[in-house]
């Protein structure tokens, strides 16, 4: 799929329960020139209000792939980061990539360190600032 789609794929999958925060990860794959989106469960104690992946699932999707972002969404408020939001992106080193349920906006959250080729990040960050 191409920027586009995959921006489209993660809205209606983040739009699919709107009481707890849907999470995945957006990747590229080199041999075909398409995106990947992949949801994964989200393993948080308290769902509504954070998300936790299995770092197994990180793991094995970043073997399959290039990651170019972890995405998910936000059930309440904007899709600015949050402080809890900006650390765990910090701390692994890849994009997030946030919608809103309430504005219907995706926010991408680049670190300061990234662990990706960013002409890829671009090409989706340019995809949504388009919309």
């Amino acid at each position: 799929m191409n920027e586009k789609q995959a921006l489209e794929t993660i809205k209606k999958i983040c739009e699919s329960n709107e009481y707890i925060e849907i999470c995945g990860f957006l990747g590229y794959d080199r041999s075909s020139d398409k995106y990947v989106v992949s949801q994964q469960d989200n393993i948080s104690e308290d769902p509504s209000k954070y998300f936790m992946i299995d770092p197994i699932d990180y793991l094995l999707f970043k073997d399959k792939c290039e990651m170019v972002a972890v995405y998910h969404s936000h059930t309440e408020g904007s899709e600015q980061p949050s402080k809890f939001d900006i650390k765990m992106a910090e701390s692994c080193c890849d994009p997030f990539l946030i919608y809103s349920l309430e504005t219907k906006k995706i926010h991408i959250y680049k670190p300061k360190n990234m662990d990706l080729d960013v002409s890829i990040l671009n090409r989706v960050k340019d995809c949504n600032d388009q919309n």
